[in-house]
């Protein structure tokens, strides 16, 4: 589909903190074409803002990424631009001899009767609010809540094969449902998050767990792999009684933290990535050799960690750490057996995977230290932003900060603790059910309530079908009373709509993003297909939608216009698009979107509709994708070699890991 761009910029005698502050709270009480405007959290935590305008407009919309230290904010809108289909912005703030230069900017995916209509629009609020902020003073300073009063810790072990050990605060919270876990670094042991759990152990349940070997504990019967981090994690987690996890990791803790992420991400609410994320993952083999080698050389010459931590304190410390930090650098590396040095080495250079980051469904902060040469503020501003664009890819909606931390080497959380805190805090304090002192808004409450009703409906249809679902059940299991729903959605055909409107969305969200070469968006958009219809539930529905096609022809049409016609609305325009961008070659878009649906999921659609208990592999849907696909671009593409290579590129990226 065709992307419109909006792009809006001005020059304002204001200093550019003074209109970032404004700028950065994503609160719009100020412009002038609002009347009202709530800020609100959906039930991951993502920032959203709620408002009102004076021609009677009702806008919702989420923040997607933010920078202090790049003073950069984006935002998609969610719902109230009638006829968009995707609708996503960027605000940045630059310093210009004093002054601030404000770019605004947005990509627009609309119906074709509408697209003009709101680019203009877009672009008369941009230049109404540069207006406003010419007129605007300073907003006050971003606050970082802080306790006055400091928790004492205390250390503690799980018995077991390995023996774990932990640091925490000297009263922790009983049976949390969600534990602020915090992993260190391969030089680095709990101890080094001594300023975090006395600062937040008041508000959080919160702990820092020593990894096998390190501290306490003892290493395990074999070589350490990653996945036996992984389950150390989850006993952690166990110990404390806690059902979710905040993991906030440093340096190779960065890596565990993610690597749990990929394998365990229904049990995270957040995560925390300080001075590295990708570790060894993205490293040739050569690399990682040589990044191991370099450092069992002392090892295999009889040395111990004490007698070359004076070198690595050089390379982690940044230029004005001060005594007290390098002190303790030292005597952390120092303090390490030789066996747990080297087990986790070789853990660290060898990964298992190259991260996916679209796994990521959860809030998400990076930091590093301005001076860290381990994890440089250019490359942890670049993972940042392939997490924005793999999420969004994705079909939901990322959730992304990045932030330097200023005169700060690689342990950045010792030699900037009240600044590491403050992100932190500020993080952990808007995820839903993390912070003890956490309560919703009415707002965020009626948010809650309609998707509950939503998922509620879902269930409900998919198990009785449209005619025979039960509005009084669904209210049951919703938890709310029966007029609400009509409150919310109007009547049954209404919440029906809304429901399947979900999945329409969904399908199309990769096609409309725009992102990636035309082979990326086909295969993103045909694994977003296959994982969502031939799920169990939705090909349940669709049994009993059919079902009842001969008796309630109404059913099954509205099932037909509600969901799986929308999505081909939304197949052809990007046919449409791809044929206009020389992509593809063709006269009929329609015969092509058709094409392509039924070139890449028909068969095993109807095989699992007719066999309820079996589930497709990905390997299954591997080929079957991949041959649709195959048979697609022979006879739409116009550049037939480059298309055929990159999809055997994602085909064997698909392929490997169950090879």
């Amino acid at each position: 589909m065709p992307i419109e761009r909006v792009r809006c910029f001005r020059k304002l005698d204001i200093p550019a903190q003074d209109v970032w502050s404004v700028l950065k709270g994503f609160d719009l009480s100020w412009h002038p074409m609002v009347t009202e405007c709530s800020l609100l959290r959906d039930d991951r935590g993502a920032m959203m803002r709620d408002f009102k305008t004076s021609d009677g407009g009702h806008l919702v919309e989420q923040r997607t990424f933010v920078s202090d230290t790049d003073r950069v904010l984006c935002y998609t809108a969610l719902s109230g631009i009638e006829g968009a289909l995707n609708y996503t912005a960027r605000v940045q703030v630059t310093n210009e001899d004093g002054q601030s230069v404000v770019y605004w900017g947005a990509d627009i995916v609309a119906r074709e009767d509408r697209r003009a209509a709101i680019c203009e629009g877009t672009k008369a609020v941009f230049e109404a609010a540069f207006d406003a902020l010419e007129t605007l003073t300073a907003a006050p300073p971003d606050a970082i809540s802080r306790q006055n009063t400091r928790t004492a810790l205390v250390s503690g072990a799980i018995d077991g094969l390995p023996r774990l050990s932990y640091l925490t605060g000297a009263k922790p919270h009983a049976s949390a449902d969600t534990l602020v876990l915090l992993v260190h670094g391969i030089g680095g042991q709990a101890s080094n998050w001594s300023e975090q759990i006395a600062a937040l152990a008041g508000d959080y349940a919160i702990a820092a767990m020593n990894c096998r070997g390190y501290g306490d504990g003892t290493l395990g019967s074999k070589q350490t792999q990653i996945d036996d981090y992984c389950d150390d994690i989850l006993a952690v987690m166990k110990h404390f009684g806690a059902n979710r996890s905040v993991l906030v990791g440093l340096s190779m803790g960065g890596w565990i933290a993610t690597s749990f992420a990929m394998r365990h991400g229904d049990k995270l609410a957040g995560l925390v990535l300080a001075g590295g994320c990708t570790g060894m993952s993205e490293a040739d083999p050569q690399e990682r050799d040589n990044f191991r080698l370099s450092r069992e050389v002392p090892l295999s010459q009889g040395q111990t960690p004490a007698d070359f931590a004076d070198g690595v304190v050089t390379v982690i410390a940044g230029p004005d750490a001060s005594d007290a930090v390098r002190s303790t650098l030292h005597k952390s590396m120092s303090d390490i057996p030789v066996e747990t040095y080297r087990d986790a080495l070789t853990c660290f250079c060898n990964p298992t995977e190259k991260f996916d980051f679209s796994k990521l469904s959860f809030p998400v902060l990076l930091l590093t230290g301005e001076h860290d040469i381990l994890a440089p503020p250019a490359e942890i501003r670049g993972v940042s932003e392939r997490i924005f664009d793999d999420v969004n890819r994705s079909v939901r909606h990322a959730d992304v900060r990045f932030e330097i931390l200023p005169n700060a080497g690689h342990v950045c959380n010792l030699e900037q603790p009240a600044i590491f805190n403050g992100h932190l805090r500020r993080f952990l304090a808007r995820l839903p059910g993390v912070a003890a002192n956490y309560k919703p808004s009415r707002t965020e409450k009626r948010r809650t309530k309609r998707q509950r009703i939503l998922e509620a409906a879902h269930i409900e249809f998919c198990n009785a079908g449209f005619d025979g679902a039960s509005m009084d059940r669904l209210a049951k299991a919703a938890d709310v009373s029966k007029p609400t729903l009509y409150q919310y959605f109007g009547d049954k055909e209404g919440l029906f709509a809304a429901v399947l409107d979900q999945g329409r969305a969904h399908i199309v969200a990769p096609l409309i993003s725009g992102q990636g070469a035309l082979v990326d968006r086909l295969w993103d958009f045909s694994w977003t297909y296959a994982q969502f219809v031939l799920r169990p539930d939705m090909l349940s529905l669709a049994r009993l939608i059919l079902g009842e096609a001969g008796r309630r022809p109404q059913s099954a049409i509205n099932y037909h216009q509600n969901g799986p016609a929308k999505a081909f609305e939304g197949l052809t325009e990007f046919m449409r698009a791809a044929h206009a961008a020389g992509e593809l070659q063709l006269d009929n878009p329609e015969r092509a979107a058709n094409d392509l649906w039924s070139l890449i999921l028909s068969g095993p659609r109807d095989y699992y509709l007719h066999h309820a208990g079996e589930r497709p592999s990905d390997a299954e849907l591997c080929d079957a994708i991949g041959s649709g696909l195959a048979t697609f671009l022979k006879i739409y593409s116009c550049d037939l070699n480059g298309d055929t290579r990159a999809l055997k590129r994602k085909i064997a990226e698909k392929t490997r890991p169950f090879c």
